[in-house]
């Protein structure tokens, strides 16, 4: 089995690549020219532009390969035209160079998020792979697009697409911010405390990742990824004071101030260049009350599970970060 991965240096990337390699998968990774992430030993590495379908195409990393596994794309920016160019023109040119290869394609999975389809609709309907997908910020309608760029795909060569819920574990970046405001007296929430979410812990994602690759039934589908439980933001922050020590008061931050801080972070991007985690994208995934998705058709059809617990998750995260120097 002959693996490209794309996103290799990132978060849920690093944690696919280690899993392939750990099953006797040769992994080669397409890197962008100004990539400066960590380069594994046991990893083949190919320089390509993703925003010229030339590059991308004539790449010598196409031989032989038997699976894509497309995770690469941004999460921060400030408009929907910069999140096209992140998320769906190179995945539209990703899929084009596997077409127009002459391969033995087992499959290419692209890694959505559960922001192509949006939030749920009360606590009771979870959002489903048959519901309309109604993205509510650049960053879920991005995704969207690179989906259904994947689906016209779909019979030149066998596509799955995967969409976790809020993805958590060691090496995230993302969630470091929440780590270090529950160790704090005084804790602060920028989504409302009560704002309930399907989590995955990034080693199950894996799982279904590989899982979906391999699984003949699973061309052409649809799965979402994440556990079982309807878990909050405060559910998140007391478990973390639980295994930090602390007991911190925690205090919500008003609406207003967070639309205020999203354009700030809009206006300081576009004066920088900088991609800031706060900006107005961000702040309209915070506004919905239920961020749930149903994962049984991943269940029913791929044998998929998330077997860990928030509490063994957010355990074996935060002891990452302290052991790493994240957390101090």
């Amino acid at each position: 089995m002959i693996a490209v991965v794309t996103g290799s240096s990132g978060f849920i990337g690093s944690h696919l690549v280690d899993a392939l390699l750990e099953q006797g998968t040769t992994v080669r990774a397409l890197v962008r020219p100004e990539s400066r992430g960590a380069r594994n030993p046991k990893v083949a590495y190919w320089t390509v532009d993703p925003l010229d379908d030339r590059s991308v195409r004539e790449s010598a990393a196409w031989k032989g390969v038997t699976h894509v596994y497309h995770v690469a794309g941004v999460t921060k920016r400030r408009t929907l035209s910069e999140f096209r160019y992140g998320n769906v023109v190179p995945t539209a040119n990703l899929l084009s160079a596997a077409a127009g290869q002459e391969l033995r394609l087992r499959r290419f999975v692209f890694v959505s998020s559960q922001a192509a389809a949006g939030p749920a609709n009360d606590a009771t309907s979870p959002v489903r792979e048959e519901d309309a997908a109604r993205p509510i910020e650049a960053y879920g309608q991005s995704k969207l697009e690179a989906e259904e760029a994947t689906r016209r795909y779909a019979k030149s060569i066998p596509v799955t697409i995967v969409r976790p819920g809020a993805v958590y574990g060691p090496r995230d970046v993302d969630f470091l911010n929440v780590f270090r405001e529950a160790r704090r007296r005084i804790a602060f929430h920028a989504a409302p405390r009560t704002q309930a979410m399907s989590l995955v812990y990034v080693r199950d994602l894996v799982q279904a990742l590989i899982m979906a690759a391999d699984c003949q039934a699973a061309e052409g589908r649809t799965y979402f990824a994440a556990g079982d439980q309807a878990v909050t933001w405060s559910d998140i922050y007391q478990a973390v004071a639980r295994q930090a020590g602390s007991s911190p008061i925690e205090i919500q931050l008003p609406a207003p101030a967070l639309a205020l801080a999203g354009k700030a972070g809009n206006l300081l991007s576009l004066l920088t260049g900088r991609h800031f985690l706060m900006n107005t994208n961000k702040v309209a995934l915070s506004r919905p009350r239920w961020w749930l998705c149903d994962s049984s058709r991943a269940r029913r059809e791929l044998g998929w599970t998330a077997t860990t617990t928030l509490d063994d998750g957010l355990l074996e995260t935060y002891q990452w970060y302290v052991k790493e120097g994240w957390l101090k």
